[in-house]
């Protein structure tokens, strides 16, 4: 279990790090799709990006990419592959070897929770440079995600998706 957790960290940060390409970029395109009352399923820039819809102005844009530039935030994607090849070898070899799998589970642990620092640290100095209305509206983002979260995972497979909270 705590293999298969390790794993499903790892993916999942790798692929929702990438999201902080884009904190700054808070206008959708003209030309995107109407996504009202429809679930975002890893599509677009705004997918995890929890400073999305708060009206930065371009100081606050230029400010964010700067703190994200400069914060070691962004995964290092060879290094993460390396360890993901690495795991994968351990576990297609003819003979299990748990002691090599604990220790590549901790080098990847280690890795993600350095990872997970950097971005929490680069989040706090991106919140500390919105407005107070705009640290509301980010909070209720946050409380509208959770919720959505908390609906998805109650969700029975072979049921209809509930419809998403707007």
């Amino acid at each position: 279990m705590r293999k298969l957790t390790a794993m499903i960290v790892a993916s999942t940060l790798a692929l929702s790090s990438a999201s902080f390409a884009f904190a700054a970029d808070t206008t959708p395109a003209p030309d995107a799709p109407a996504t009202q009352g429809k679930m975002m399923h890893h599509k677009g820039p705004h997918h995890m990006n929890p400073f999305a819809g708060l009206n930065l102005t371009e100081q606050q844009k230029t400010q964010m990419k700067e703190i994200m530039k400069d914060s070691g935030a962004r995964p290092d994607r060879a290094a993460m592959k390396a360890q993901m090849d690495t795991m994968h070898g351990l576990v297609a070899s003819d003979s299990f070897d748990e002691a090599k799998v604990k220790s590549q589970i901790d080098t990847i642990s280690q890795a993600q929770s350095q990872r997970m620092l950097e971005r929490a640290r680069a989040e706090n100095k991106m919140y500390n440079l919105l407005t107070p209305e705009q640290k509301k509206q980010f909070n209720e983002n946050y409380q509208k995600r959770a919720e959505k979260m908390e609906k998805m995972r109650d969700h029975k497979p072979g049921q209809p998706q509930p419809a998403a909270a707007e």
